[in-house]
């Protein structure tokens, strides 16, 4: 089990934010954060079930050359895409369309279906229900006792 980073750190340096909080500043992902704080790579603390982790200046300047590569790719698959030619032609998305308005149908069929058996079985237990009341009712009058 990994344990928080025990050094003495100066908080003037940066600040503890929240993981979310942490990811969004610097454009790390949640799921890289926790494997930095598992590897015990990443001065974090745990403050009331929360992990707070440390915000340097060194991290957000990081960050932004992460963004900007991050940015760069995403131009280049852009433009790529643009270059690609489409091949999706309009009746294979009304094929695809049919399908799924099939399988919404099908789903739609199968949820009225265990609703319907649902509105039965609740009906079997206010029978049920209707019959107990009847019975500790008769078991009152025959006893003198009141439940």
């Amino acid at each position: 089990m990994s344990h928080p980073v025990q050094e003495l750190r100066d908080e003037s340096v940066g600040q503890w934010l929240p993981l979310i909080e942490y990811s969004v500043r610097t454009g790390v992902s949640l799921s890289t954060i926790r494997r930095k704080i598992k590897s015990n790579s990443i001065p974090f603390r745990l403050e009331k079930g929360k992990y707070l982790i440390l915000l340097s200046d060194n991290a957000v300047n990081s960050s932004s050359n992460s963004q900007e590569k991050w940015d760069g790719m995403r131009d280049r698959n852009a433009s790529m895409k643009a270059e690609q030619p489409h091949t999706l032609t309009s009746s294979n998305s009304h094929f695809h369309l049919n399908e799924e308005q099939s399988a919404l149908e099908a789903q739609l069929a199968e949820t009225q279906r265990l609703v319907s058996k649902q509105q039965v079985r609740i009906r079997e237990l206010e029978n049920e229900l209707e019959e107990m009341t009847l019975l500790v009712q008769t078991l009152e009058q025959q006893y003198g006792v009141k439940y």
